[in-house]
């Protein structure tokens, strides 16, 4: 039996890190001329992100047949996973440490970084699941795209806040008390509208992809209204796309383009879908070839241009 030992050095450095970036937000949001509210503000910001963060922080347990993930808000909340549940397991490396993930029809069920654990390696070792290189999906198998958090929740986040606040700029100023002309206006306007491009612009991509014995439902994030269908048998094949980041000393962006007609139906990107491997797996279909692009050429396509080679 492996426990799992939290390296407490790095958990207070992000705890610390992660409070001192919310103060300047919660301090000037609305631009209150009373140091109270702003407090306030920023006490409960804390303590819903400590109790969101404990509910989250997992304490492991590996035994001879399988993991026990247990919460430390809410130890009573456990969970026990057998190894022979999952399909896979693979090893990612960021830029904060290795993580651990462990695969099951499709999804992430599993995730443990190197950051959080102390004897990381130990745990990894215990572990008796097979690595993705042995993975075939099964025929059967439901899989459900999975969005990576922190597009999500960092980058869609935080320009989904700022074009709030900008929004909100006049209302601040009229608060404190100060004169709100069209300079302030046009300003807040124009703020509002370019963190508000951005936000669409990191969102557009997401779409929530579910795909099932040769049939594909495809829902966008930002209209989760409508839903379109396809089956794999609808598309020409399917193409391997790198685009080249090398003019901004960027990591390469990996996709899978499903394709009908010459033009891109439904785009795939490594970047956001945490289970990407598994839904390369799950969209097997014709090969078409392997592109190298730029970013430009990918957004061309991405919006109808035709693929001729």
């Amino acid at each position: 039996m492996v426990e799992s030992q939290f390296n407490r050095n790095n958990l207070r450095t992000a705890i610390v890190l992660i409070l001192l970036g919310i103060a300047p937000v919660c301090f000037s949001s609305f631009r209150l001329s009373a140091l109270l509210i702003s407090l306030g503000i920023y006490l409960v910001v804390v303590v819903l992100f400590l109790l969101g963060f404990s509910a989250w922080l997992k304490r492991i347990t590996v035994l001879s047949d399988g993991l026990e993930l247990k919460s430390v808000l809410l130890p009573s909340w456990k969970r026990f996973y057998r190894f022979a549940e999952f399909d896979y397991s693979e090893i990612s490396h960021t830029h904060q440490g290795d993580v651990l993930r462990l695969i099951k029809d499709g999804q992430r069920v599993v995730s443990i970084p190197s950051f959080l654990y102390q004897n990381y390696d130990r745990i990894c070792q215990s572990i008796a699941v097979k690595d993705k290189g042995q993975f075939q999906m099964r025929d059967t198998a439901e899989v459900v795209s999975e969005f990576s958090l922190s597009r999500i929740f960092v980058s869609g986040g935080f320009f989904g806040l700022m074009a709030l606040l900008m929004a909100l700029m006049p209302l601040g100023w009229y608060w404190s008390g100060k004169d709100v002309d069209s300079g302030i206006i046009l300003f807040s306007l124009l703020g509002a509208l370019f963190f508000g491009v951005l936000f669409l612009v990191v969102l557009f991509p997401c779409q929530r992809i579910t795909v099932w014995r040769g049939q594909i439902d495809v829902r966008r994030l930002l209209w989760p209204f409508q839903v379109k269908h396809y089956r794999l048998a609808d598309f020409d094949g399917c193409y391997y796309v790198t685009v080249k980041n090398d003019q901004f000393s960027l990591k390469d962006e990996e996709m899978r383009w499903l394709v009908r007609d010459g033009k891109v139906v439904i785009d795939m990107e490594e970047d956001v879908y945490r289970n990407f491997e598994a839904l390369k797996n799950a969209t097997r279909t014709k090969f078409l070839g392997r592109l190298e692009l730029s970013s430009f050429q990918a957004m061309k396509y991405n919006f109808g241009k035709t693929i001729r080679l």
